[in-house]
């Protein structure tokens, strides 16, 4: 059995080389939600140089709230936002799969905002021919990635717990070997976020949580 480990980077937080000493996939910002286009580009040739696998994350144009709220922009400049993203990150590499980020991820389990940003996730995944990497409880009618957070709370309907309500972070190692233990028997990729402060400790609990529960790292 294998189970893949993802993690966010290219967002500008300084642990990303360290990262994919663990990481057998990496997320790379599309540099509008965060970081820069040259940022991308020089995170794309670091996860070349360490064999990783390489997702294309990109997300709603809100860099004041990092892409973690729905920008307050028309609808038809936020669609052409993401579709420009993922269209000059497939100029500069072959993604494997593209995982959508923040708000816009978030939007895909829930029942009206879903709507839009299903439709938009879909027709970008079957324009790409790629797989979407996102919770396993979103329904969606293309090829999929199931993904699992192993630092974030749940809630009751399998979506994320929002960041801002109490415990939406998890930050005891206990709870976060708990938790990969719980979703590496229903999904096919365990989640890292690159900006939390015990990300690089909590890499390596994840690795040695996978393969103590018999599991191989790896995409």
């Amino acid at each position: 059995m294998r189970r893949d480990l993802n993690v966010d980077i290219g967002e500008g937080f300084p642990h990303d080389a360290a990262l994919l000493e663990f990481a057998t996939s990496a997320n790379v910002c599309c540099g509008m939600h965060a970081g820069s286009w040259e940022l991308t580009l020089e995170t794309i040739e670091l996860c070349r140089s360490r064999g990783t696998r390489i997702g294309a994350h990109p997300g709603y144009p809100n860099r004041e709230a990092m892409g973690r709220v729905h920008p307050d922009l028309p609808p038809a400049e936020i669609e052409a936002s993401l579709r420009d993203q993922v269209w000059r990150f497939t100029k500069a590499c072959s993604p494997a799969y593209i995982k959508p980020h923040g708000a816009w991820y978030n939007e895909l389990l829930k029942p009206v905002a879903g709507f839009e940003a299903r439709r938009i996730a879909e027709e970008i995944a079957l324009e790409y021919e790629l797989p979407l990497m996102v919770l396993s409880a979103v329904p969606l009618g293309v090829a999929m990635i199931r993904e699992g957070f192993a630092d974030r709370a749940y809630e009751p309907d399998g979506s994320l717990r929002p960041r801002s309500l109490p415990g939406a972070v998890l930050h005891d190692p206990a709870d976060v070997a708990y938790q990969v233990r719980r979703l590496a028997k229903t999904v096919d990729s365990i989640c890292l976020h690159g900006d939390t402060p015990d990300a690089l400790m909590f890499a390596e609990l994840v690795t040695k949580t996978l393969r103590d529960a018999g599991y191989e790292v790896g995409p």
